[in-house]
Formats: structure tokens, C-alpha cells, sequence
């Protein structure tokens, strides 16, 4: 059997240290920890779980930190992890099967699933030693990658995950430090493609504005590589949003689908956006449902909501709202197989079986603005649904408050 070195860099993980090791320790024979200056108890932490630790002066470089750790590893295999990242018990059995039964002298790399709520991407996560430091290397400043990987001689592993999951207030830590580092290296003119990406992507996460529109124009005026353009296309949507300029939310939307329109995030964001944003259930169902038959690709960093409970939950919304509520039902079950974060609406939607409605009535407040304010203003029905969605009324409670505005009552059908 193949042995296996583990690598890491880390700095003041004392919060997570022990789990990731405790959580490695299965299926690693050496466990390498390089400390690039913490002030807390994380080296001792490592030390105790019988970690070799290296300490390394920090130069605002990743990849010199990692090739660093790569450099002292000495079994057949590399496999590297963050200080923060996550091990399920099942995937430390899928690891160790991995290492009897795909690992071989053909392969230089396998990659496995990353998740990095929102995003989940592939990473070169297991690597050959033997190849390291002549043919292979990390590059790049901020969310190094391997450089010189023979794409004929890896193999992904889609089984296999590995979870980021970071302290409550680690992000928080990370933004100046990431975007200070990737401001540097752009007013030395050193930034590649890939580069340029990441420092656009840290500057639309942060809602840097002025950095940021300067940072996309220098990227997209040298870009070539698909995925990240997408990428950054339908992210612009949340960032102009965020910053109240819809127009070029929506014309950042256009422009990701003319991208990669086998890609589902920017139809689902666009017929999300029509469906909240301008009250038109109706014209948002072609564009959720062509979201929701695109299969999660295996390439860019795709958002998990989109390819899972998101278009079903958004299309179960949008039938409600058209008084659809067989189909509405029907895309709520298809929804509640991805186990969706807000499941309380769309659960009692489900439960909601009786021919009769039973009475659920509105709080007197939203009873006499009903009565007062739309009865005789016109307003139509599926803008009051979600005015009355929104404010968190159960599917008995709308139904009730249809029936206020003198709707003909209709079943719900099973």
C-alpha cells in the first residue's frame, strides 16, 4: 500500500487544529504543519496529536507557504489540508479506500470535491510526491493552484468531499489581509488571468466598488478561460444589486448566459429576480425550470443552492403565487429532496391535505389592511401573496387572506 504525508500552513487555528488533525490522523502516515506565525496555542495543539510542525516567515505568499510544506513531506502521496477544513467520518473511510484501491505510478493528481459554502469546486488535493518541486508546484499568491498537472493523468473522485468550514468570525479576518496582498502584487504588474480573478472576486465579495470595477475592466480585458468569466458575470449581479444599480445586475446576467449557457446560476438568479423583483411569477417559469434541468457541472465553482433545492423552491413559490397549487406541491417535494435550509413554508404547504381549508385566520392588523387597502385598490393577487410571504404567513394564512379580497375559495388539491 501507498503511504500517504498530510501538509498543512496554518496560523492561530487553535479553534479547529485539533479536529482537522484528529480528523486526518486515519488516514495519513505523517501528519506535516507548517505555522507561518501563530501567537496562539495551535503549534502545541499540533505538536500534541504528533504532528511535525515547521515554521515559515510569512512573505504574503500561499504558494511559497505551501510549496514549503510540500518540500519537508517524505511518504509516496501528499495530500493538503487548511486549518479550518472539515473531515466527515465517511469521507476518512472514502480516503483511505482511495489510497488502497486509486492510487497508482500512472496518476499525478486526484481531485476531490471542495465545499466552500456558497461554492463548492474541484481541487488537486492528493498529489504525487515524487513529481514535486521538479515537474509540479504551487503558484500564486492568494488560492494557489498546482502548476503543470498532466490533465491525462488525474482522476476526480467525486465521492470524496472535503468541507470548509472556518470559525463564526474568521471571513471577517481574511478581507483586508487578501485584498491587500492581491492589491501589491497588481501595482507590480504580476498578476496573471487566474490572478486577476481571484482579486475581482475578493473585491465583488467585499462590495469594493471603485477597486472593484477597475479590478473586472483590467480582467476581462486579457481574459480567455470560460469559467471564470461566468463566474464573475453572474456574481456582478449580486454585487450591482447589493449596490442598488439593477440595470447592470441584469445586464451582467445577460452577458454570464451568452458565457456558458449550459451553466444554471445566472437563469435562476434572473428568474428569481423577475419572479421578487418585478412581481412576474408567470414569466419567471421558463427560465426557473431551464435551471432546474442543468445538472451540477464538473468545472468553475458552482453555487450548490442553484443545482439542488433552489429553482424547485423557486418554482413552488412562483405556482403558489399563480394559484397553481398542485404544481405549486409538486415543486415543493422535488425541493425538499435537497433538504433546503427554509423548508418551514413549503413543509406546511405539503401538509396542507384537507379538501376544506381549515380557518387560519390573519392577525386584525393585516385583516383590516386587507379589507381597507386592497380590496378596492385592484392590486393583483400573486403581488399580495408575496407581500403576504414575505412577511412570513403560513399557505392556510394567504389563502385565508385571498378569500378576504373576495377570491372564488378553491380546494387544494392533493
Amino acid at each position: 500500500m501507498r503511504t500517504l504525508s498530510l501538509a498543512m500552513i496554518v496560523k492561530n487555528e487553535s479553534d479547529t487544529i485539533e479536529r482537522v488533525l484528529g480528523g486526518a490522523k486515519p488516514f495519513c502516515d505523517e501528519m506535516i504543519v507548517v505555522d507561518t506565525g501563530s501567537t496562539d496555542d495551535t503549534v502545541v495543539k499540533a505538536k500534541a496529536l504528533g504532528a511535525t510542525v515547521r515554521d515559515f516567515t510569512w512573505i504574503d505568499d500561499f504558494a511559497a507557504a505551501r510549496n514549503y510544506s510540500f518540500s519537508h513531506c517524505t511518504k509516496d502521496w501528499i495530500m493538503w489540508l487548511d486549518g479550518d477544513d472539515l473531515v466527515t467520518p465517511e469521507n476518512q473511510r472514502r480516503i483511505l479506500d482511495l489510497n488502497h484501491q486509486v492510487l497508482d505510478d500512472e496518476l499525478e493528481a486526484v481531485y476531490l470535491r471542495y465545499h466552500c459554502p456558497p461554492f463548492t469546486q474541484w481541487r488537486e488535493r492528493v498529489i504525487r510526491r515524487a513529481l514535486f518541486g521538479t515537474k509540479l508546484a504551487w503558484r500564486g499568491p492568494i488560492h494557489e493552484c498546482i502548476n503543470g498537472i498532466d490533465m491525462n493523468r488525474m482522476r476526480y473522485c467525486a465521492d470524496i468531499s472535503i468541507q470548509h468550514d472556518p470559525p463564526a468570525n474568521r471571513p471577517a479576518l481574511k478581507i483586508d489581509r487578501n485584498i491587500t496582498i492581491l492589491r501589491k502584487q497588481y501595482q507590480n504588474g504580476t498578476l496573471d488571468e487566474r490572478a486577476l480573478y481571484i482579486y475581482a472576486s475578493e473585491c465583488l465579495n467585499n462590495l469594493r466598488k471603485e477597486e472593484g470595477e477597475a479590478i473586472l475592466a483590467a480582467f476581462f480585458a486579457i481574459a480567455r478561460y470560460s469559467p471564470y468569466k461566468y463566474e464573475l458575470y453572474h456574481r456582478m449581479y449580486d454585487f450591482y444589486m447589493e449596490l442598488g444599480e439593477p440595470a447592470r445586475a441584469l445586464d451582467a446576467l445577460s452577458k454570464a448566459i451568452v458565457e456558458d449557457p449550459k451553466c444554471a446560476e445566472a437563469y435562476y438568479k434572473l428568474g428569481k429576480h423577475i419572479l421578487d423583483k418585478k412581481d412576474d411569477p408567470r414569466g419567471a417559469l421558463p427560465l426557473l425550470h431551464t435551471a432546474s434541468s442543468i445538472t451540477l457541472p464538473d468545472y468553475g465553482m458552482p453555487e450548490m443552492a442553484t443545482y439542488t433545492y433552489g429553482p424547485w423552491e423557486a418554482l413552488c413559490r412562483a405556482y403558489f403565487r399563480l394559484e397553481d397549487y398542485a404544481s405549486a406541491k409538486n415543486m415543493a417535494r422535488k425541493a425538499l429532496q435537497h433538504d433546503p435550509p427554509h423548508r418551514e413554508w413549503i413543509t406546511k404547504l405539503l401538509d396542507y391535505e384537507i379538501r376544506d381549508f381549515p380557518a387560519e385566520p390573519l392577525p386584525d392588523s393585516w385583516q383590516a389592511w386587507l379589507e381597507g387597502n386592497v380590496f378596492n385598490q385592484g392590486v393583483l393577487h400573486h403581488v399580495l401573496i408575496r407581500i403576504l410571504e414575505n412577511n412570513q404567513f403560513t399557505p392556510g394564512q394567504i389563502i385565508t387572506g385571498l378569500q378576504v379580497v373576495h377570491r372564488r375559495k378553491k380546494p387544494l388539491p392533493k
